[in-house]
């Protein structure tokens, strides 16, 4: 027998599914031709949905610029507390953890997508607000996994998070130069070059906890 439940959670499934659908095509065209372009009738279409379907779930373009920004940093929230969790478990180490931050969460698909979010915020306060209080979450998300992640390298807390600040901002900047100009063999050695500096000071941390490093 159907319940009330059933269809309810029936409803709330379809609309979970079709507002995925939604958030997917707003990044595509947003990837594509750049945020302005993602309009209603532009998402319906690509969808190929109605513009009242595209409504119901999504009353303003605000509404759908703002949903599909969280969910496209929630994916990398997702990822870095994953990485975190490796890391600190030993089934990962400092190599992999850098590497899988760069392809996943500044893959050079999402690049575009990512600024656009971030300038089209800096015009409309509504979706500034929204972007803002997003990647400020995702921000101290990065720090709170990445103390995590070298839970057992005995740096000092603040260190780890001076560590995170520079890795995130080595990595965004080498994919948006690679998009520039590519050149994997650059690429792999900037990769290499920050692998070894977290490296050495999760070495030279374990030296003086030790006491190796005193006079």
């Amino acid at each position: 027998m159907t319940t009330d439940t059933d269809i309810t959670d029936g409803r709330e499934l379809k609309g979970a599914a079709m507002r995925a659908r939604l958030r997917a095509a707003t990044e595509a065209i947003i990837a594509e031709v750049g945020v302005e372009a993602a309009s209603g009738k532009a998402v319906a279409e690509l969808c190929g949905v109605s513009r009242g379907a595209l409504l119901h779930h999504y009353p303003t373009r605000d509404d759908l610029i703002i949903d599909t920004a969280r969910h496209f940093w929630q994916r990398a929230r997702d990822v870095v507390v994953r990485l975190a969790e490796e890391v600190a478990a030993g089934r990962s180490d400092v190599r992999r953890y850098v590497t899988t931050l760069y392809d996943e969460v500044f893959p050079a698909n999402a690049l575009v997508t990512m600024l656009d979010l971030v300038v089209l915020g800096r015009k409309e306060s509504q979706i500034g607000e929204a972007v803002d209080e997003i990647l400020s979450d995702l921000f101290h998300a990065y720090e709170e996994f990445g103390i995590r992640a070298l839970s057992h390298s005995r740096l000092p807390a603040e260190e780890v998070r001076i560590i995170i600040t520079f890795t995130v901002s080595t990595l965004r900047g080498l994919r948006i130069q690679n998009n520039i100009e590519p050149d994997s063999e650059k690429e792999a050695a900037v990769l290499d070059m920050l692998v070894a500096a977290i490296q050495s000071r999760i070495d030279a941390a374990k030296v003086d906890h030790s006491g190796g490093g005193a006079a």
